[in-house]
């Protein structure tokens, strides 16, 4: 039994490392924009607005009321703090249009850090797609070739 949990344990780990390799699409900037760059709230802030208002909420009434206050004061802190992170967090970022290798066209807002180029139409670019995030860089190497060609 010790053996089997090992052994699905690994299994679930090495799922789990082949899945987070990011998926790369390479190809041209079309077109690039000042954009607001969506905040990507971590819930950090939720989490704390929820313990704040539940210790507040605590400190109200007795009984059951002490109970639907520290529960009522939870949620409003928890949705009090996840709007203060998104606030906080909103900047400003540029909109890239970009037309892949295969045809398509796809647009990407992204954060602008003060570290990032800004890549230029016409600039070879590739995109890292991890879920659901996307992140567009120069590309500094041509794709890999596909199976098959020659």
């Amino acid at each position: 039994m010790p053996r089997s949990i090992c052994i699905l344990g690994l299994l679930a780990i090495l799922v789990g490392c082949s899945a987070a390799r990011p998926a790369l699409d390479y190809g041209r900037v079309i077109q690039v924009e000042p954009a607001d760059a969506p905040a990507e709230n971590t819930g950090l802030g939720g989490v704390a607005g929820a313990a704040v208002g539940g210790v507040i909420g605590s400190q109200i009434g007795g009984g059951a009321g002490n109970v639907a206050a520290t529960v009522v004061g939870a949620i409003a802190g928890a949705a009090a703090g996840s709007a203060s992170e998104g606030a906080l967090q909103n900047a400003s970022g540029l909109r890239y249009t970009v037309r892949l290798d295969d045809g398509r066209v796809m647009t990407i807002v992204q954060h602008r850090k003060p570290s990032d180029r800004v890549m230029q139409p016409g600039q070879r670019v590739v995109i890292r797609t991890s879920g659901w995030r996307q992140r567009i860089e120069p590309a500094v190497a041509p794709p890999p070739a596909k199976q098959g060609s020659t």
